[in-house]
C-alpha cells in the first residue's frame, strides 16, 4: 500500500489497516503526495445518503462510478448491496489502488471492475446500462461537461449523483470557464474546465437530460480548503417522479 501511495480517500482494508494509516505513514516521505492533498473519508456521509434514497439498500442495482479514484464510493455501495460495479478513472495511479483494494479488502468485491479510461471514450467500451451513476469530483474537471454528462445519463436508468466544485461569485444558472493543471493527480487532464455557479445550472441540465426530479444534498459556499470564490455542491437527480419520497421523509425527520 505504501508503494501505491499517495492515497486520497480512506478505505478500511482490514480491521487493523486503512488507507489513512498508509497516508499518515507516507506523507512525510517522497510518496506523500502533492501539496494540499489530504485524506478524506467519504464512507459515513455517503452511506447515510444512499440509505436515505434506498432504505432497503441497493438491492443488486448496478453502479457506474465515474472518476472513481481508489473506488471508495463503489466499495461503500457494494457494502449496501450493489450488484455490478464498474469504476473508471483517467489516471492509472488510482485504478491500481482500486484493484488492490478489490483484491485485499475485507468486504464484498464480487462483480467489481476498475479500468483506466477517459470518460469521453466510455461509449466505445460498450458497457451499461446502469441503475445508478456516481459523477463525483469530475464535472468541474471537464472541457465539455454537458456532453460528458449526457454520455453517462444515456447509460443511467434511475439516479445520478453529482458532486462538483462551484463558482460562488456569479449568479446561479450558468457555467464558468477556468484553467487547471493537466498533470496533478487531483486535477483534470484537459487544461480547460467549467464550474457551475450553483444548483440551478445543474437542474437545467438534468431537466434537458430527462431527470426531472432533483435534490440538493448540500451546498457549501465557505469551503476553507478552497479559495473564497469556490464552493462545493452535491446534487442528486432521478428519472422517476416521486423517486425521492424516502429521502424527503428522512430529511423532514432530521
Amino acid at each position: 500500500m505504501i508503494a501505491l501511495a499517495p492515497w486520497h480517500l480512506e478505505v478500511q482494508v482490514t480491521d487493523e489497516l486503512s488507507s489513512r494509516d498508509v497516508w499518515e505513514a507516507a506523507r512525510a516521505g517522497p510518496r506523500g503526495g502533492e501539496p494540499g492533498m489530504g485524506m478524506y473519508n467519504p464512507e459515513p456521509a455517503w452511506t447515510k445518503l444512499l440509505q436515505s434514497i434506498y432504505p432497503n439498500g441497493l438491492e443488486d442495482r448496478s453502479v457506474l462510478d465515474c472518476a472513481c479514484n481508489c473506488g471508495a464510493y463503489s466499495f461503500a455501495a457494494k457494502d449496501l448491496g450493489a450488484g455490478e460495479c464498474f469504476g473508471f478513472d483517467i489516471r492509472e495511479h488510482w485504478i491500481k489502488q482500486a484493484r488492490f483494494l478489490a483484491e485485499h479488502r475485507e468486504g464484498p468485491s464480487n462483480h467489481m471492475r476498475f479500468e483506466a479510461l477517459d470518460l469521453y471514450e466510455l461509449p466505445k467500451r460498450g458497457v451499461g446500462p446502469f441503475d445508478v451513476t456516481f459523477f463525483l469530483g469530475i464535472f468541474y474537471h471537464l472541457p465539455d461537461p454537458i456532453g460528458a454528462l449526457k454520455l453517462v445519463a444515456d447509460l443511467t436508468r434511475e439516479l445520478i449523483i453529482v458532486d462538483t466544485a462551484t463558482q460562488n461569485d456569479l449568479p446561479d444558472g450558468s457555467l464558468f470557464a477556468a484553467e487547471e493543471s493537466e498533470s496533478k493527480l487531483l486535477s483534470g487532464a484537459y487544461g480547460l474546465s467549467w464550474l457551475p455557479t450553483g444548483p440551478e445550472a445543474l437542474r437545467k441540465l438534468f431537466r434537458w437530460l430527462g431527470f426531472e426530479e432533483t435534490r440538493v444534498i448540500y451546498r457549501r459556499r465557505d469551503t476553507a480548503a478552497q479559495p473564497p470564490h469556490l464552493g462545493r455542491l452535491r446534487l442528486a437527480a432521478a428519472r422517476g417522479e416521486g423517486f425521492f419520497e424516502p429521502f424527503d421523509a428522512m430529511r423532514e425527520q432530521g
